[in-house]
């Protein structure tokens, strides 16, 4: 199985250095983006095989926030058609796909397929890393699943966010990282633009870390960004 970093690295080299004709292969590319085994025959039924309970079901497809929260690393389907389409999400509102701008090629593309009109209306959800998905709800498979998608905030951004109180992509980058470093809900996904200081989660990681939450310094900023 691939950690979310080493399947964003996959799946560039895909782009350039493809390893197979994608040609009408997007559930298979998909889930070998992971290193999973097959768990459905196409991307529709590979939905179907999934439980809910480790999907997120689209609001609409015409929610700018929802495709602007769809998380680096997750599956993304649509049931259009016979067998549907499966694209891989890469954070900042971009993804994966296959066939989109080249037949039989993966190529960057924006997030919500708008050159796909068909495709992006009947799109149902994406799975949380497609990791958990699990056969018999005792085995699991994949690996840890990452949020933030490696852009570092201006650390002033992410002040201006605590004390203001204002969602801004900082604040929601910052929930991403204490998440990711073990201070957060796993199915509990942060909304960019809508999430703002997460209080909580970051008092976690001050308890932890004998910070002071009223505060947020550049030394705070560097230990948990890295």
């Amino acid at each position: 199985m691939r950690s979310i970093k080493k399947q964003q690295e996959w799946c560039a080299d895909q782009v350039t250095n493809p390893t197979q004709n994608w040609s009408n292969l997007c559930q298979s590319f998909g889930r070998k983006s992971l290193g999973m085994d097959g768990f459905g025959s196409s991307a529709k039924i590979a939905w179907q095989n999934v439980s809910d309970k480790y999907k997120v079901h689209i609001t609409k497809p015409s929610d700018k926030q929802w495709w602007a929260s769809v998380p680096r690393g997750s599956l993304l389907y649509s049931t259009h058609g016979t067998y549907g389409h499966c694209w891989v999400g890469m954070g900042s509102d971009k993804a994966y796909s296959t066939d989109y701008k080249r037949q039989g090629k993966i190529d960057v593309v924006p997030v919500d397929i708008p050159g796909w009109s068909s495709i992006k209306n009947d799109t149902v959800g994406y799975i949380i890393g497609a990791q958990y998905y699990s056969k018999d709800d005792s085995h699991w498979f994949g690996c840890d699943f990452d949020y933030w998608d490696d852009y570092v905030p201006p650390v002033e951004n992410v002040i201006h966010g605590m004390v203001e109180g204002n969602a801004n992509s900082a604040v929601w980058r910052l929930c991403c990282r204490l998440h990711d470093i073990g201070f957060g809900e796993q199915n509990n996904v942060p909304i960019r633009y809508e999430q703002t200081f997460p209080t909580k989660n970051y008092g976690k990681y001050c308890e932890a870390n004998g910070v002071d939450p009223s505060t947020y310094t550049d030394a705070t900023h560097i230990d948990i960004f890295g």
